[in-house]
């Protein structure tokens, strides 16, 4: 992995020293030449033509999506980022009827959670947070002993956007396919930093979008469904791709198309097959290994930064490490910085609203495989001037 040769091709370095791959990766020439290319062929032939031409080319995209994250091909759709992806796979479920249960980690994202509260609500159903263990992972003994014929659906974000930590989804997936339970896996922060495999994981569903580890662009993403579980979802809203006419009645694609709108971005799913097809070929495994020594790396640089309160502790887990200041808020960290032209982000309490987090949320620095250690240096040495 040429590291040096990656950079020169990401137009972004150079302008900004950036720690804040969670929020959105540093797009490289890949990406922006597949969009451009199809943005030309909209205006020089005509937006509708130039979409049907790109047809096959989505379909290879589809198949190395598949391929990223061992799916099938009929088992991914395209979608315009996680969020829409995850509330168009829980809106398809059956509703939930008074007394049914939901469990949930306690570090999930905040968007997932309100969705999750307010059907809940509206149903006469229960969420429930699946405890911690000590190490502050959702425990899968404390899940199992959960679980009755009342539990509906299980939910999990592996790398949560408040913290460093990783869930322990693949043994939440081994309990959940024991049970017969249905099980949603946002896997927001984890797709592109670590190797991916559905089956292993034994979720029912998985969500994802392509602007983050994949450094793909914004508005698009991807939502896998396990092909034996997609007969039970019934999409909300249909249009004519993700149903046909029988003459008398709509009838359903037999594929993860039937979550696709007729009306899509080709540029975006363009541009996101460059992202996979760069990711596959420099590999998710070496991705991952220069990431988390990059965030442990981080993190001692952080723990010497006066004034500083690094959040986690011991082996880096995931690409994020989080952070809070004595005398200056998130909101103010993040702008002083960016006056140097150093990215971080401040983190509001409703990224993870089941958790703990201060009222004023707290500062996330995020790395990807580009972070080099005298970008470490000087983020170190910004903060200490502040």
């Amino acid at each position: 992995m040429d590291i040096e040769e990656l950079r020169r091709a990401t137009p972004a370095i150079g302008n900004v020293v950036h720690f804040n791959a969670a929020s959105s990766g540093l797009v490289p020439v890949q990406v922006l030449s597949a969009m451009v290319a199809h943005l030309e062929a909209e205006a020089g032939l005509a937006p509708h033509e130039a979409g049907v031409a790109s047809v096959p080319a989505r379909e290879g995209v589809r198949a190395e999506v598949a391929a990223l994250i061992g799916a099938q091909p009929s088992e991914v759709a395209f979608a315009e980022g996680s969020s829409q992806a995850w509330n168009a796979a829980f809106a398809a479920l059956p509703e939930l009827q008074p007394g049914d249960r939901v469990l949930v980690g306690r570090h999930e994202w905040g968007g997932n959670v309100f969705t999750l509260m307010q059907a809940c609500a509206r149903r006469g159903a229960r969420l429930e947070v699946i405890p911690a263990g000590p190490d502050g992972r959702s425990d899968p003994g404390a899940l199992s002993a959960m679980l009755d014929d009342r539990v509906r659906l299980i939910v999990m974000t592996w790398m949560p956007a408040h913290c460093g930590i990783a869930e322990p989804v693949a043994e939440v997936g081994r309990i959940a396919r024991a049970a017969g339970v249905p099980y949603f896996l946002d896997a927001a922060q984890a797709l592109g930093v670590v190797p991916v495999d559905v089956t292993a994981l034994g979720c029912d569903v998985l969500a994802a979008p392509g602007r983050k580890g994949l450094r793909g662009p914004k508005g698009s993403g991807i939502l896998y469904v396990r092909q034996d579980f997609l007969e039970r979802l019934t999409p909300g809203g249909l249009n004519v791709r993700a149903a046909s006419w029988t003459g008398t009645a709509p009838e359903l694609r037999a594929d993860a198309g039937r979550f696709e709108s007729n009306e899509c971005a080709p540029a975006g799913i363009l541009g996101l097959g460059a992202a996979v097809r760069l990711a596959a070929e420099l590999g998710v495994a070496a991705l991952a290994e220069r990431s988390f020594g990059k965030a442990a790396s981080l993190r001692g640089a952080l723990r010497a930064v006066p004034g500083v309160r690094l959040r986690e502790e011991g082996l880096a887990e995931s690409h994020i490490t989080t952070f809070t200041h004595v005398a200056l808020s998130p909101a103010e960290v993040m702008q002083r910085l960016a006056d140097q032209r150093i990215t971080v982000n401040a983190v509001p309490a409703a990224y993870g609203p089941l958790v703990d987090l201060p009222q004023a949320g707290v500062i996330r620095a995020s790395v990807s495989y580009l972070t080099t250690e005298e970008e470490i240096g000087h983020l170190a040495e910004a903060l200490s001037g502040i």
